[in-house]
């Protein structure tokens, strides 16, 4: 026994002198029962291997690379406090214990610098105020008084094709301040890419290859919505957390911590929605969003298991669903009006409409400003219109002091948490010319024109990562019948308010049939784009007609030349009623370079939605000579 103490002593000694070599500065500004004090942390910080615990890990936010070392993602070095705090757990907590003996200026203390580390810390290892007082924080404290946040909710603005940043919708979450109702004092929190002002094409392919750092910030709600540009034209769903005041005061700790510290950002997998992950997982441990998506997660995921069972959302429309709605309670001729208002015939459209009814002139008024708003805010007119074909107008509504004419508001669509899951897997049977063939496919994201469009996007296709694998009997060969990048499709029905062409784009690998070669034999990298217009007919079966104008290019030995390029024209009709979606596109292409045979193809397919998440569809394609016929099962999944 007394050899046993004797050498705990000794080790003892050895850790104090160990610790003066390694730390003279922490060590000569505090007393030797403090140091083994510092001592005794890190031995039990040794014996339950805390370093380890997940929410340490959260917090931090370490992965797992692929050697299994940890590595955190955070790329400022400001937001550790050891040298190596990045690639190491253990030296990260190590170093927060011996910030517990900051003999400083306290307002920059580690515990005050990373608020929800330390409240953490002092749980864990039942550290007592009494021997290390919490420091005080004046900044946090004043910060956070300031915020008074009563409750928290995940915000969605839904999807647009308007610009690729937004193509999958964007998450943040909003701050409500106690007792102001009407929301002007709330905050915002959430990752965004430092990306400027680039949106376009450029900002997909540099956000994909993680050329922007994302950082996270809290700022005035109206001003996180200024960050998107075209947020006034997209659907905002507001989803309560429920979270309770210690729920609260933790996501406020650790806001306070992720200040500024950028993260890399990846369109896919790294992007607003997984950032905010790790956070949700702090403030609500028992979701485990983290460990739920590991290879890549979209907008639409976080939101469907973050809030699964949650109470019904609040829902804010985008200004063209109220402009519409509006429009849709006026007569020809008010139409009429507000399109001559709204395009700069004030004071003629003014003087008419005063001899007229004072409430349908309101309705006319009201219309033909919210409308000009719209064409603003689509980067249709520039601020000089919009100020002085607007000023006329607000003058007109001046008197009625804000009162609407209108009652109620636009139908409500359904939510993101309505829709079918992101992730689709399927599996079909087909039928050759030479034989049967079996398939099977998988797409990453995120609906075609036959899938059920309920939470998403209308007469809209937002394809990626889709592929076919198919093996033909007749050759035993299996093959890789399709492997597109990226289908994008858009039919807007044409509307003079709105002016909104139809388009469409498409990369990716393909079997061209009509070359004449073996199935299989004949894959070719195609790169279309078209252009056109829609017309839509509302019946007991909605109808949605298109004729588009396509440039089309393709590579690869299949072809003559080894590569082609050419135009033509695409047409087809989408059709609905019920779970019930049919499709009949037909296309043909004059290629004028390189291998100039045409291409003369279609198809015909329907499609029956039999839940939430699983589809059946039928159908029948040609392709130059080849025809096929096929039979598809396709159930929808979270992301991994």
């Amino acid at each position: 026994m007394q050899k046993k103490r004797s050498d705990q002593l000794r080790s003892a000694a050895a850790l104090l002198f160990l610790s003066l070599l390694l730390f003279p500065r922490q060590a000569a500004a505090i007393t030797p029962e403090k140091n083994l004090q510092r001592l005794a942390l890190r031995q039990a910080a040794v014996k339950t291997q805390a370093w380890k615990s997940d929410y340490w890990l959260k917090l931090l936010y370490y992965k797992k690379k692929l050697l299994g070392r940890e590595r955190s993602l955070s790329e400022n070095p400001e937001f550790f406090l050891a040298k190596w705090g990045s690639i190491s757990p253990r030296l990260e907590l190590e170093a927060a214990l011996d910030g517990l003996f900051f003999d400083g200026d306290p307002g920059v203390s580690p515990e005050c610098r990373f608020p929800e580390r330390y409240r953490w810390l002092r749980e864990k290892f039942s550290i007592p105020s009494s021997s290390f007082p919490p420091p005080e924080c004046k900044d946090f404290e004043a910060w956070k008084a300031g915020l008074d946040t009563e409750s928290v909710s995940l915000v969605f603005a839904a999807g647009t094709l308007d610009t690729p940043s937004a193509f999958y919708g964007n998450t943040f979450l909003r701050l409500r301040k106690r007792g102001a109702a009407d929301g002007l004092a709330d905050q915002a929190a959430g990752y965004s890419a430092a990306a400027d002002a680039e949106r376009g094409f450029f900002f997909a392919l540099k956000s994909a290859a993680g050329a922007y750092p994302a950082r996270f910030s809290v700022l005035p709600y109206e001003e996180k919505l200024g960050q998107y540009s075209d947020i006034k034209n997209r659907d905002l769903w507001e989803f309560p957390l429920e979270l309770d005041q210690d729920g609260i005061d933790r996501l406020l700790r650790h806001a306070w911590e992720l200040r500024g510290a950028p993260f890399s950002y990846y369109f896919f997998t790294r992007n607003c929605a997984w950032q905010l992950m790790p956070l949700l997982d702090i403030v609500k441990p028992e979701l485990k969003l983290s460990r739920r998506f590991s290879s890549w997660v979209l907008p639409q995921d976080t939101v469907k298991a973050a809030l699964a069972g949650s109470a019904a959302p609040a829902w804010r429309p985008s200004l063209w669903r109220t402009v519409d709605w509006k429009r849709g309670q006026l007569t020809e001729e008010e139409k009429a009006s507000v399109l001559r208002l709204s395009r700069g015939y004030q004071p003629a459209e003014l003087n008419r409409l005063e001899a007229g009814d004072p409430i349908r002139k309101t309705a006319v008024l009201e219309t033909a400003s919210d409308y000009l708003n719209w064409n603003f805010y689509s980067g249709r007119i520039g601020k000089p219109e919009f100020e002085s074909r607007g000023a006329p107008l607000l003058a007109a509504l001046a008197p009625l002091n804000g009162r609407s004419v209108f009652a109620g508001g636009p139908p409500r669509p359904p939510s993101v948490l309505e829709g079918h899951k992101s992730l689709r897997l399927g599996a079909g049977l087909v039928s050759l010319r030479n034989g049967p063939a079996y398939e099977l496919q998988a797409r990453f994201a995120l609906q075609d024109l036959l899938d059920a469009p309920e939470g998403y996007l209308p007469d809209a296709a937002l394809e990626s990562g889709s592929f076919r694998l198919r093996y033909e009997k007749h050759y035993n060969r299996l093959y890789m019948k399709e492997a597109r990048l990226a289908h994008i499709m858009s039919l807007s029905p044409w509307d003079e308010w709105t002016r909104r062409q139809s388009w469409e784009l498409s990369a990716g690998l393909e079997q061209a049939g009509e070359t004449g070669r073996q199935s299989g034999r004949s894959a070719i990298w195609d790169m279309s784009a078209g252009s056109g217009l829609a017309v839509e007919w509302r019946g007991p079966v909605r109808q949605l007609w298109y004729a588009m104008v396509q440039a089309d290019s393709g590579f690869g030995p299949a072809l003559n030349a080894n590569w082609r390029a050419g135009a033509g024209l695409k047409a087809g009709l989408l059709a609905e009623r019920g779970p019930v979606r049919a499709l009949f596109e037909a296309r043909y292409i004059s290629y004028a370079i390189g291998d100039t045979r045409p291409l003369w193809a279609g198809s015909l397919a329907a499609s029956l939605r039999l839940d939430a998440n699983s589809s059946a569809r039928l159908e029948y394609s040609w392709r130059g000579e080849e025809k096929e016929a096929g039979l598809y099962f396709y159930q929808f999944l979270s992301a991994p």
